[in-house]
């Protein structure tokens, strides 16, 4: 694998990462102890999203091309203006840790798109990766991604289950 490969694949791999933070926002603003109607829209919204993330990045891979740019670079909008919607809307059940992250990795994902959308309007082809990212360009792009995206995830359920005191509720196996 080629360094153009590896920096062209970083955007599905970036899709993941934010998908999944996304739809895990969406899924707190849904089922949220203080979730109102405009909360539970947002995160209908947010999940949606994040799942279109997740198949995103998974074509792209598997195509070895980025796929329908302008949706995405839409798409990447929407999740940045969706996510920072919902810390207004939900305050304090939103982690403002997951909503960093999770904009970190939607503005990789378009930084990744817009030179493709830029070269469209020279040439009609979307840049192919050539050939596809090998395991250990995808092992570590999954390593660092996991990096941002396990503690942005823990930072979400913790948004969610923080009582009024400021308190997490901690789940104990004793009997």
């Amino acid at each position: 694998m080629n360094a153009a490969t590896f920096v062209r694949s970083w955007p599905s791999v970036s899709a993941w990462g934010a998908g999944l933070i996304l739809a895990a926002l969406g899924a707190g603003a849904i089922v949220g102890p203080s979730s109102g109607a405009a909360s539970r829209g947002l995160g209908a919204g947010l999940v949606v999203l994040g799942v279109a993330a997740l198949v995103w990045g998974g074509a792209a891979l598997a195509l070895g091309r980025l796929v329908f740019p302008r949706a995405t670079l839409a798409g990447v909008v929407t999740g940045l203006l969706a996510s920072s919607a919902l810390m207004f809307v939900l305050p304090s059940h939103t982690s403002v840790i997951a909503v960093a992250a999770a904009w970190l990795l939607l503005i990789g994902v378009g930084a990744g798109i817009a030179p493709i959308l830029r070269r469209r309007g020279r040439a009609e082809s979307t840049p192919s990766t050539a050939q596809p990212m090998s395991v250990w360009g995808l092992l570590l792009a999954a390593s660092i991604i996991a990096v941002v995206v396990t503690p942005a995830l823990g930072s979400a359920q913790d948004a969610v289950l923080i009582r009024d005191d400021g308190s997490v509720p901690v789940i104990t196996h004793d009997h």
